[in-house]
């Protein structure tokens, strides 16, 4: 009887951590301002090394656009003593998933190493971070800005529906809002891009003072801390920057353009509204009705567009969220046959039934297995884009706490059917939207004119 007490004990303590999970970290600051994060996890003989600046697309200044996503890429050009590049280096003592990446808010660089290792990935973190410009010169500008143009060129410009993306990024926030012209840039200022620029937006940005460093992984706490401060702590701090606080503006009208693209090969309908921004109260809401509405076979616009009426070959909604905006979009591409007349009655016939008549409990319950389940995939990994110590730098970026899971978790389950109708009703209102029509460019014919026959 004991030892099945003692066994439906553990089994009752497994049940609370499963439902409150959380990461245990240490946190605590260098002289030089650099915010450091440590969390041991010693299931595998590996560490993650993951670094977030607090810049990115909303830091630019006019004419400058593109400018934080083309320093993500010269920060891998290599530093005063990582020659040729990090990358080679960090490859050679067998590290992986290591990147880099830049979004509207901030920019982050990351790596995997085995555990004895992890002075090398502190050694390239640090010298990058320090001695940048020792070596930063007009050919290593020269080749990453061909590298940043020549990614736009394949990931928008040359891509099915790429630029209704753009397009909808200008429209959703025109200037002077930092967001702008999207994370990617205009080519012509990337390629107008000079050294000085360069290396002023350095000085502003990539200091200590401006960045979080998460260490995740198989490590001796006071080794590490003893490595951080041998790396990181001669590197000078910089002048603090005052954060930006720019408000949202509003659509206040049904916005409708037609865009053709030489690509498509189908048409395609985006739907977008305000939102909220990340972390506030109604963020929760949105995602669930995202979920409700648009994830999987099961949700109401891919079952009623796909399966039931055959008019749509995808679906997707997203309630994308950032630290000076939102916005909620829902995306249709049309089957072969079908004309957007045929969706969009149906997509606001949808809409309208859920701000009307709500979602049911059902629905909410999946939902929020859905995006609970995948928030804790997630920390499954030390390392990588999205993986734990990606998690706590996002939390301490964005909230000044990496411990911010179980409550983020918390924040999910408390969401009710009535708060999902409300977001709804709030958001989601039809006068007060972007519409854009992708429709494919008329095919162009080679004349037979003058031809011999």
């Amino acid at each position: 009887m004991r030892r099945m007490l003692a066994i439906s004990s553990l089994a009752l303590a497994f049940s609370a951590r499963a439902a409150d999970p959380e990461i245990k970290f240490e946190k605590y600051k260098l002289p030089n301002g650099l915010t450091v994060i440590l969390s041991e996890d010693h299931r595998l003989p590996q560490i993650a090394v993951d670094v977030w600046y607090h810049v990115g697309a909303a830091n630019q200044t006019p004419g400058k656009s593109g400018f934080a996503h083309l320093f993500e890429h010269m920060m891998f050009s290599g530093s005063r003593h990582v020659q040729p590049s990090p990358i080679q280096v960090l490859e050679a003592v067998g590290a992986s998933g290591l990147n880099g990446t830049t979004n509207f808010d901030r920019t982050n660089y990351f790596e995997v190493v085995p555990s004895n290792q992890l002075a090398a990935a502190l050694w390239v973190e640090s010298d990058r971070m320090g001695y940048l410009l020792d070596t930063l010169d007009e050919q290593k500008l020269k080749v990453q800005r061909d590298v940043v143009s020549n990614e736009k060129r394949q990931s928008y410009d040359n891509r099915p529906y790429g630029p209704a993306g753009l397009r909808l990024c200008d429209l959703l926030f025109p200037k002077p809002h930092p967001y702008y012209e999207c994370v990617i840039g205009d080519i012509s200022d990337i390629q107008a891009a000079s050294l000085e620029d360069v290396r002023q937006f350095f000085r502003t940005w990539y200091g200590p003072q401006n960045a979080s460093l998460a260490i995740v992984g198989d490590f001796d706490p006071k080794v590490v801390k003893e490595l951080v401060e041998k790396y990181f702590g001669p590197i000078p701090r910089g002048a603090d920057v005052a954060p930006l606080d720019v408000p949202q503006p509003a659509i206040g009208r049904l916005v409708k353009e037609t865009l053709e693209d030489n690509l498509a090969e189908v048409p395609r309908l985006i739907l977008a509204w305000k939102g909220v921004r990340q972390y506030t109260d109604e963020e929760p809401a949105g995602d669930v009705l995202s979920d409700v509405l648009g994830s999987g076979k099961t949700s109401r616009l891919y079952k009623r567009l796909v399966f039931e009426k055959h008019l749509a070959s995808g679906v997707s909604v997203s309630n994308a969220t950032a630290g000076l905006a939102g916005w909620v979009q829902v995306t249709v591409t049309a089957a072969r046959g079908h004309t957007l007349d045929e969706i969009r009655p149906l997509v606001s016939e949808i809409l309208v039934d859920v701000q009307q008549k709500g979602v049911t409990p059902q629905e909410t319950e999946r939902a929020k297995r859905n995006i609970i389940a995948n928030r804790l995939r997630t920390v499954e990994r030390i390392g990588g884009f999205g993986g734990k110590a990606d998690l706590l730098n996002n939390y301490e970026v964005f909230l000044g706490d990496p411990g911010y899971l179980p409550r983020e978790i918390a924040r999910y389950r408390a969401v009710t059917p009535a708060a999902i109708q409300a977001f709804a009703a709030k958001f989601l209102i039809p006068n007060e939207r972007i519409e854009l029509d992708v429709i494919p460019a008329p095919r162009k014919t080679a004349s037979l004119e003058g031809e011999h026959r």
